[in-house]
């Protein structure tokens, strides 16, 4: 993995905590903001969440997903650090089961905006540029890690 300085690191973790403690239900809130954007911003990937067979099963597997996009993260959050071997082996595990669900890595890019934008959601203004730039390289390091493994 790509390493990311302890800057960035301590940036994200500080701006996911403000935002994960100021709601209830903050994985599935979080998650389908973040799905939400991803399928305004690329329509294609409503397919990967069962949205081609119908409505109903879409938003099913949706607000699963959601709620293990946000866990996913707060796992990830919570292992950077000085060993990024296991959180490496993690990501593997990741790229490994998002290929076989068919994910595109052509996706990823999008997934990282719709994160930021579940963020800035979340955080309002008080998200400055810099924590933004933080998020957009801590994201580029994790969904690369991910995306090599999809590759594969």
């Amino acid at each position: 993995m790509k390493e990311v300085g302890y800057e960035q690191i301590a940036t994200v973790l500080e701006t996911w905590d403000a935002a994960r403690f100021g709601s209830k239900d903050f994985d599935n809130e979080f998650g389908m903001v973040a799905l939400e954007r991803l399928f305004e911003i690329q329509p294609r990937a409503k397919k990967v969440f069962g949205y081609d067979q119908g409505e109903d099963i879409g938003k099913s597997h949706a607000t699963v997903h959601a709620t293990a996009f946000a866990g996913l993260f707060d796992s990830v959050f919570q292992m950077l650090g000085p060993d990024l071997e296991f959180i490496g082996d993690i990501l593997r595990q990741v790229g490994r089961r998002h290929k076989s669900m068919g994910v595109s890595p052509s996706f990823f890019p999008y997934m990282g905006q719709a994160l930021v934008h579940a963020v800035e959601k979340y955080l309002g203004k008080s998200l400055t540029a810099e924590q933004r730039v933080a998020w957009e390289e801590v994201y580029e390091s994790i969904s690369n890690e991910i995306v090599k493994n999809i590759l594969q």
